[in-house]
């Protein structure tokens, strides 16, 4: 099984105010497991969302990737314009170029991107695995980012699909 770390909409507005949820802390671990992909060979692929007339459109200081946690040499970016990184992207054949046949998921948000990503790669009979404590969201207008990422968490970990979900110090690569 070839495995890939996949980091999902984790742009420079997330780090202004109102920031995300432990955004900070989601970078830093993300970093760490990227840093150990890389290690291991295996690929780590960035998905950058994009929208034209908000603070994810092309080309502006928020849409760009944060210092704290950005592509390095080797790494793919897929660009996306829906919640699911499949739709309308090349990141399927990007998987296909690179045989992998299992990902490893983190990012913003939970409840939108990572979610819908999850499930399309879920659909696709790809082995999902979501890292626990490596997603976040922001408040929402019913309900706390920390009560949504922890609805997620508990909603994945109970999919009949091939989706997992494991703490960060568990992945090993």
């Amino acid at each position: 099984m070839t495995r890939a770390l996949v980091i999902i909409d984790v742009q420079a507005n997330l780090f202004v105010a109102p920031r995300a949820f432990r955004i900070g802390e989601i970078a830093a671990l993300l970093d760490r497991k990227a840093t150990e992909a890389r290690a291991a060979g295996v690929p780590v692929i960035f998905i950058q969302h994009e929208e034209a007339g908000c603070e994810w459109e092309r080309g502006t200081p928020g849409w760009e990737f944060h210092p704290s946690l950005a592509p390095r040499h080797g790494d793919t970016v897929v660009a996306k314009s829906f919640c699911d990184g499949f739709r309308n992207t090349d990141f399927a054949a990007t998987l296909d170029r690179l045989g992998v046949d299992s990902i490893v998921v983190g990012g913003y948000a939970s409840d939108f991107c990572v979610d819908t990503t999850v499930r399309a790669a879920a659909s696709r009979g790809l082995a999902t695995t979501v890292i626990a404590n490596g997603h976040t969201t922001s408040d929402r207008p019913h309900l706390s980012a920390a009560d949504v990422v922890r609805h997620h968490t508990w909603v994945w970990s109970r999919f009949d699909a091939p989706v997992s979900v494991v703490p960060a110090e568990d992945i090993a690569f």
